[in-house]
């Protein structure tokens, strides 16, 4: 008897240590993409200064590099917000593939988890870009040629490169975890149908430059609409981080009287 209350106390203690260790991830999950979610807005707050501070020709490396010398603290809080987001996409993208479980297979957790990580790698290079405001105005108070040459190829390997593949990638991780949350109603529904919209960036990035290609003209609206699915996947990512504390929350309550027998 007594070793039978011994071995019953001991699955009791380790059901009660997975149950805290689950409602831990999620809770770490929810906080990290709920950061994710405020960082990506400030960052593209910030993306949108320039015009609203004069500086209305960004495509010009002269304009942007005299609203650098004036503002060279908001490249840098971009950085800093960057890499912040990137941190808090790879905690929210496991504690999303914990939450999948046990319904939705390993592979397919993995593979996802693996997307999340490949998109804060991008966003990190990326912050990387942003922080080197510095050496950038070192260049262009050397040579301003130099200067601007190095400013465009910033922004190109920045902004349409890293960037561009972050979301890219992210577009990609909406869609897979909308699906398989939907799937096995680990996610609710709305949460689901939301990411799958945001995923729809990815119909764009891939169907523009194949319009390109072919010589048909892309409506003005067409990017448009890719901008605006930027801060709208930014909702989401709030969203996703309210319903994991949520989640985190039910199992908390759920637990002792799941083990009350």
């Amino acid at each position: 008897m007594r070793a039978t209350s011994e071995e019953n106390n001991g699955t009791a203690s380790a059901g009660a240590a997975a149950g805290n260790t689950n409602r831990a991830v999620l809770r770490a999950g929810g906080l990290a993409a709920v950061i994710a979610g405020l960082g990506g807005i400030t960052w593209f707050t910030l993306e949108l200064l320039p015009p609203v501070l004069g500086f209305d020709d960004t495509d010009n490396p002269a304009v942007s590099l005299d609203y650098l010398r004036q503002y060279p603290q908001f490249y840098a809080l971009a950085g800093v917000v960057l890499f912040a987001m990137a941190i808090a996409f790879v905690v929210a993208s496991f504690a999303v593939s914990d939450a999948l479980a046990p319904r939705t297979s390993s592979l397919t957790r993995r593979s996802l988890s693996a997307l999340g990580i490949m998109s804060a790698a991008f966003l990190f290079m990326h912050g990387v870009l942003r922080t080197s405001v510095g050496p950038l105005l070192y260049i262009d108070d050397m040579n301003s040629s130099w200067g601007e040459s190095t400013y465009l190829t910033i922004q190109t390997v920045g902004i349409h490169g890293f960037a561009q593949a972050s979301l890219l990638t992210l577009s990609v991780w909406s869609v897979g975890i909308s699906i398989a949350g939907a799937r096995s109603r680990a996610l609710p529904i709305w949460i689901c149908v939301l990411g799958v919209v945001t995923g729809l960036r990815l119909v764009v990035v891939i169907a523009g430059p194949i319009l390109m290609a072919a010589s048909i003209d892309v409506p003005e609206v067409f990017w448009l609409g890719s901008l605006a699915l930027i801060p709208l996947s930014m909702l989401w990512w709030l969203g996703l981080g309210v319903v994991l504390l949520v989640k985190s929350r039910q199992d908390r309550e759920q637990r002792p009287v799941d083990s009350a027998p």
